[in-house]
């Protein structure tokens, strides 16, 4: 008795295996960014003690591999000598470029600030990476770097 369910399991194993094969060679959903997404950020220039929250939405059109689009954020900067409302904080609308997106990946500039992250697990919906900003206040450098994230 025995011997014949050693068959029978192999056999409904092969037949389950092959069955999941057949779906896999379905080719992956495209990625569209187009939309609005929820983004916010969490950066720091450590070179002059600073740091920088954020969040906002971003506005994205998609055509094949690139797109572009709009931002705005709100935030908060801090310093030793409190928080303040530099240019990262600005709550005017500033534009998305240079986008670039595939199966796994995204990466554009969006004002003073370039991003960059990766769909989350594969979820198609979160990315997650880093943004870096560059700016130069009254004659200083600054350079803020740090966790980025987005949602729709």
């Amino acid at each position: 008795m025995l011997r014949r369910r050693i068959p029978l399991v192999v056999s409904l194993a092969l037949l389950t295996l092959s069955a999941a094969c057949r779906n896999d060679t379905t080719a992956p959903p495209s990625t569209s960014l187009t939309g609005t997404w929820r983004q916010s950020g969490d950066l720091r220039d450590l070179a002059h003690n600073q740091s920088h929250i954020h969040l906002g939405t971003f506005t994205f059109a998609q055509a094949g591999t690139s797109f572009s689009g709009s931002g705005q954020q709100e935030g908060i900067c801090h310093n030793a000598a409190g928080d303040y409302t530099g240019p990262l904080a600005d709550p005017a609308p500033f534009p998305v470029s240079g986008g670039q997106v595939d199966e796994t990946s995204v990466s554009f500039d969006a004002g003073i600030c370039h991003y960059q992250g990766t769909f989350e697990h594969g979820n198609r919906n979160r990315i997650t990476g880093t943004g870096t900003c560059h700016y130069t206040d009254q004659g200083v450098d600054y350079t803020f770097a740090g966790q980025w994230q987005a949602d729709r």
